[in-house]
């Protein structure tokens, strides 16, 4: 083998070497730093009332991201509250519903404002079909809009509607969707009985 052939052949090697190393730290860093951004809080209280009323628990950990980034101290400009961003209004109906008494202040509350924001989400998986795009277009805009655009302009093969006036309501549905997937992958069986994650 020449001097030059060995040359090659050890800029060859340290090229596979940094690839690998590459490879190795992405495949531990990125997680890491994805899940820094796309944080898993109150997991306990997420999975319990996903299953009591039947909500995929990763779309309820895609919503709270989306509305609060897990900030249950946050405020709309609209006035919807805590980690799920529930409106007033809709926190004392879902709280009729549920027969409780009602303080507007316990939206700001992690685990009431998951309970009512998923017990709500359960709500309109009932009324659109358990379609999650429809229901995502209520959540963000309110279940009579989403009918009405439902009925106006109809679905697509995805089902989703396909013609949202609202361009933060269309937004909000492909960016909660997206978290999902996010959450589903960077979290996967964090859910699970028993599993841990990952």
């Amino acid at each position: 083998m020449t001097k030059k052939q060995k040359m090659i052949l050890w800029i060859g090697v340290g090229i596979a070497g940094f690839l690998l190393l590459v490879i190795l730290i992405g495949g531990i860093l990125i997680p890491t730093v994805l899940k820094s951004y796309f944080k898993l809080e109150h997991r306990d209280w997420i999975e319990q009332y996903s299953n009591a009323y039947e909500v995929d628990p990763y779309l309820v950990s895609a919503v709270i991201f989306c509305e609060s980034k897990y900030r249950p101290d946050a405020i709309s400009r609209a006035g919807a509250r805590g980690l799920m961003q529930i409106m007033p209004a809709t926190g004392a109906e879902i709280a009729e519903a549920l027969g409780e008494a009602y303080d507007p202040d316990q939206l700001f509350d992690p685990e009431t404002s998951i309970r009512y924001g998923t017990y709500y989400l359960r709500m309109q998986l009932d009324r659109f079909d358990n379609n999650p795009a429809v229901v995502l277009a209520a959540y963000n805009a309110g279940p009579h809009r989403a009918e009405q655009w439902v009925a106006d302009y109809g679905l697509d093969s995805r089902g989703h509607i396909c013609y949202i006036p609202f361009q933060e309501t269309d937004h909000y549905v492909d960016k909660v969707l997206g978290a999902q997937k996010v959450y589903e992958a960077l979290y996967r069986n964090a859910f699970s009985a028993g599993a841990e994650e990952e």
